[in-house]
């Protein structure tokens, strides 16, 4: 019985202090071969993963092919040198970690990939250079997606990164250069991106400004009538302020101030109006509203006779004006109506039943909504 324990403690003791080993291969950053330059300094690392490292250290060695002429491989997997001739060159690497195996729960292993180098004459280096000077639009909007592809001249295969600052929340860059997503919060944002090919490397610093969406509101639209002054204050949210406004097909007598976004005048012709207001903030956003506006015509009043009515009949006269907002009001400002007949004040309505025979005349007023005043001349003939 005590044996038995002794063995199963051994056994739970050699699992705990065995690694378990994954297959030893090549990290991905070993396959990102730079360019050499002949006569220029090279270096490469290659790196290892799983078998028995990090625990024991991995051996490097060519098993096949050559490297350029100037170059050589450390056993740690660093190929440096000179390279001395332009060109191609093929070779295998072998990635070992049997020599030598200095744990027992080593179980040694290997992995061979084949890697190439290109050299080329000094003189045929160009600079790398980032295409994008600066972004465009240089302002994007939240919950907006948005996209850009960055692209460099001079190169060779590119790899692209954030170098330094921070990217607006929602948005990544791609290794291929690629800056996309949909941005989930306001504000402005620095940021450098870095592009290589492996030999060469260029820097861009960029700003990119994330607004919420500008939007122009409309209160209620007064209404308007000609000859009568008019004011309209528009408004605008979201974006960069300070904003600038400008409108067309404004009805004649009306002007659209562009720094305050205030509709104002004395409108000369009556009509309806399909205006469009335009409004754009600092960063160059810029969003166009609809806003119907109709002028009334001028209120006016026209001279009326009342047809000859008879002492003790209903009289029931309509008044009308032209023009002119509703609603309404009518009321007698000089003279007087037959007695026993009145004027109604909202409706402009004569109404009653004369109690002698003459004749009247009065002046009418009707007032507007918009306070515009009219009159005129009323005569009321009333027979026996």
């Amino acid at each position: 019985m005590r044996f038995t324990r002794i063995v199963l403690l051994c056994a739970l003791v050699a699992l705990v202090a065995v690694p378990a080993a994954l297959a030893i291969r090549f990290t991905d950053d070993s396959y990102n071969i730079p360019t050499g330059v002949v006569g220029q300094p090279y270096s490469k690392q290659f790196n290892g993963a799983g078998g028995c490292g990090p625990a024991l250290p991995y051996q490097y060695s060519i098993i096949s092919g050559s490297l350029p002429p100037g170059l050589s491989l450390s056993k740690s997997g660093l190929i440096g040198g000179t390279p001395t001739q332009a060109g191609s060159w093929s070779f295998y690497v072998d990635l070992s970690d049997q020599n030598p195996p200095s744990a027992t729960w080593c179980r040694p292993a290997e992995s061979q990939r084949q890697f190439t180098i290109t050299v080329i004459n000094g003189a045929a280096v160009t600079p790398l250079t980032i295409v994008q000077p600066a972004l465009t639009p240089k302002a994007i909007v939240v919950g907006t997606a948005y996209s850009v592809q960055f692209s460099a001249q001079g190169g060779g295969t590119q790899t692209w990164s954030v170098q330094s600052g921070s990217l607006p929340t929602g948005l990544t860059l791609s290794s291929s250069g690629l800056l996309s997503g949909t941005p989930t919060a306001a504000g402005d944002f620095t940021f450098t991106i870095k592009v290589t090919d492996g030999m060469r490397s260029a820097a861009q610093a960029y700003t990119l400004s994330v607004v919420n969406a500008l939007k122009a509101t409309v209160p209620a639209v007064p209404a308007a009538e000609v000859a009568r002054s008019f004011r309209l204050q528009l408004a605008a949210t979201g974006g960069r302020p300070a904003y600038k406004w400008s409108g067309a097909a404004l009805p004649a007598g009306l002007t659209l101030d562009p720094a305050t976004g205030v509709v104002s005048g004395v409108p000369a012709v009556a009509g309806t109006f399909p205006v469009k207001v335009t409004v754009t903030d600092t960063l160059g956003l810029a969003t166009t509203i609809d806003l119907p506006l109709t002028v009334a015509a001028k209120l006016t009043l026209v001279k009326k006779t009342v047809a000859a009515a008879k002492v003790g009949r209903l009289l029931r006269v309509r008044l009308f004006a032209n023009g002119g907002v509703l609603p309404q009001t009518w009321k007698i400002v000089r003279g007087s109506l037959p007695a026993g007949v009145k004027l109604a004040a909202r409706s402009g309505q004569l109404v009653g039943k004369a109690r002698k025979a003459g004749t009247s005349r009065v002046v009418v007023q009707v007032t507007d909504a918009l306070g515009a005043i009219a009159r005129t001349t009323v005569v009321v003939r009333v027979r026996g």
